[in-house]
C-alpha cells in the first residue's frame, strides 16, 4: 500500500497549496503591507507545495506501473519514502529559524518583511508538523490474506476449449469456428465463467476463459495492479483469437469483467458483447470537486471484515463463494482477514474503468446482450437500466430473478440466464443478431 500513501500524502498537500495559493491571493489584493507579505509567502509556497504533490502523484503512478513488486521492493520503498520525509522534517525546522530571524531583524522594521517572515514560520510549521506525522505513519511490511494456495488450484486457472468449425453455419470454412472471449469479475477467476463456457461450447463455440492480471494465483500483487493492465490482457487475449481466424467474435464479461468488454468494445470490435450484470461506479458531475476536498481526509483503505462474524452462516458463505475452500474456522486465517486493507487506490481503479466504459457506450454500435438480477444487491437494477439509456441502438435486455451470481450453475436463475446466452449466441453466428 505504499503507492497508495504516497497518493493520500500528495493529495493531502496539494489541498494545503490550493488553500494556501487562494489565501494569498486574496492578502495580496485587499491586505495592508503585513498581510501582503504573509500573503505573499503563502501564494508561493502554495505553489511550490503544488509542483511537489503533482510530483509525487506522478511518481508514484510511474512506479507502480514497474511492478508487480516482491514484499522486500515494496519495503525499500517505503524506506526511502520514510527517509525523505525525515530529511524534510529537518528542513522544516531550518524553515522556521529562518522566518523568525527575519521576523526579528527587518520585520522588526518594516511590516512587509514581519509579514514575510511569519508566512514563512506558518509554511515551515505546517511542513514540519505534515512531514513528521507522515514518516511516522509510512506503512510498514503488509500481511497478506492466506489465499494464494487455494486460488492456485486448476480450476482457477485460465481455459481454452476448441469448438467444432462450422458446428453453426452450414457455409462455413474449415477454420471459421465462432469463438467467445470470457472476463471474469473483480475477485473471481475464470472459475466463475465455467459454466458459461461450457454451454458455448456445447453449441460449437471455441471458448477463452482469461485470468485478469493480480487475481487468482497473483492475488498478493492485486493492489498494485492498474485497470489499463486488465484492458491490456482482454485486448491481447481478442486479438489472439482474431488472428487465429475465428469468426464471429463474441466478448462476454460478468460483473468487472462486463464492465472492460464494453469498455473495449470500439477498440477490440467483436461481433456482439454478451454483459452480466456489468459494474460500475456511478459518480454525480460534482463528485470529482467533493473528492478533492474530502479525500486528504480519508485513510489510504479500509478493512472490510475488521468487526466480521466469522460464525455467521450468511457471511461465511458469501466469502466461500469468493475464496472456495479457505478455512474459517482458523484463528490465524481469521486474523489475517480481519486485518486486511482494501486500499482505495484499488477502489480508484475500478472507478476509472467505470469512467472509461460510460464514455464510450454511446459509441457501442453492434449487438449487445444485457442480463441482471431483479434481486442484485452489488449492481442494482435502475443502475443498469441508466446504463441502457446510453446506448445508442436498442439492447437486449434480460431480467432474472437472482441476486448478483448470474454465473454460478446452482443458481436456481441459472437456466434462463444460459438460454438467454445462448440464444443470442446462435443468433449472433447466423448473422441475425
Amino acid at each position: 500500500m505504499i503507492w497508495d500513501f504516497q497518493d493520500t500524502l500528495s493529495r493531502r498537500l496539494l489541498l494545503w497549496s490550493a488553500l494556501s495559493i487562494v489565501a494569498g491571493a486574496v492578502l495580496l489584493l485587499a491586505g495592508s503591507d503585513f498581510w501582503r507579505g504573509f500573503g505573499l509567502q503563502a501564494a508561493v509556497w502554495g505553489a511550490i507545495d503544488a509542483a511537489i504533490a503533482l510530483f509525487g502523484q506522478r511518481s508514484a503512478v510511474k512506479r507502480r506501473a514497474k511492478g508487480p513488486f516482491t514484499a522486500e521492493a515494496r519495503a525499500a520503498e517505503a524506506a526511502k519514502l520514510r527517509r525523505l520525509l525525515w530529511i524534510n522534517t529537518g528542513l522544516d525546522v531550518l524553515y522556521v529559524a529562518g522566518g523568525l530571524v527575519l521576523v526579528y531583524t527587518l520585520g522588526a522594521r518594516d511590516p512587509f518583511a514581519a509579514g514575510n517572515g511569519w508566512g514563512i514560520v506558518l509554511q515551515g510549521g505546517f511542513l514540519f508538523v505534515f512531514d513528521l506525522l507522515h514518516a511516522l505513519a509510512v506503512p510498514c511490511r503488509e500481511r497478506a490474506l492466506p489465499v494464494a494456495d487455494l486460488f492456485s488450484r486448476p480450476e482457477h486457472a485460465a481455459f481454452h476449449l476448441d469448438g467444432r468449425p462450422g458446428a453453426l453455419r452450414s457455409e462455413a470454412s474449415p477454420g471459421d469456428t465462432p469463438a467467445a472471449l470470457l472476463v471474469h469479475g473483480f475477485g473471481g477467476t475464470p472459475a466463475e465463467m465455467r459454466g458459461l463456457a461450457e454451454a458455448l461450447h456445447r453449441e460449437g463455440w471455441t471458448v477463452q476463459a482469461i485470468l485478469l492480471p493480480g487475481f487468482g494465483a497473483d492475488i498478493a500483487t492485486l493492489t498494485e495492479r492498474r485497470h489499463e493492465e486488465w484492458q491490456d490482457a482482454v485486448a491481447a487475449a481478442a486479438q489472439e483469437l482474431r488472428e487465429a481466424g475465428h469468426r464471429p467474435l463474441l466478448l462476454a464479461g460478468y460483473s468487472m469483467g462486463a464492465t472492460l468488454t464494453l469498455a473495449l468494445a470500439g477498440q477490440v470490435r467483436p461481433d456482439g458483447v454478451i454483459a452480466l450484470a456489468p459494474f460500475y461506479w456511478s459518480e454525480k458531475p460534482w463528485t470529482r470537486i467533493v473528492e478533492f476536498f474530502v479525500r486528504p481526509f480519508l485513510p489510504i483503505g479500509f478493512r472490510p471484515l475488521r468487526k466480521a462474524d466469522f460464525g455467521d452462516p450468511k457471511l461465511r458463505e458469501g466469502i466461500a463463494r469468493f475464496v472456495p475452500g479457505v478455512n474459517l474456522d482458523d484463528p490465524a486465517t481469521q486474523a489475517a482477514m480481519r486485518d486486511f486493507r482494501l486500499p482505495l487506490g484499488l477502489i480508484d481503479q475500478v472507478r476509472m474503468l467505470s469512467r472509461r466504459m460510460w464514455a464510450v457506450l454511446p459509441q457501442i454500435n453492434l449487438p449487445v446482450l444485457l442480463v441482471q438480477g431483479v434481486h442484485d444487491s452489488v449492481v442494482r437494477v435502475p443502475q443498469t437500466r441508466r446504463l441502457l439509456e446510453r446506448f445508442p441502438n436498442a439492447v437486449q435486455y434480460v431480467e432474472v430473478e437472482s441476486e448478483h451470481d448470474l454465473t454460478l450453475s446452482e443458481n436456481p436463475a441459472w437456466p434462463q440466464v444460459e438460454a438467454a446466452v445462448v440464444a443470442f449466441a446462435r443468433r449472433l453466428s447466423e448473422g441475425e443478431a
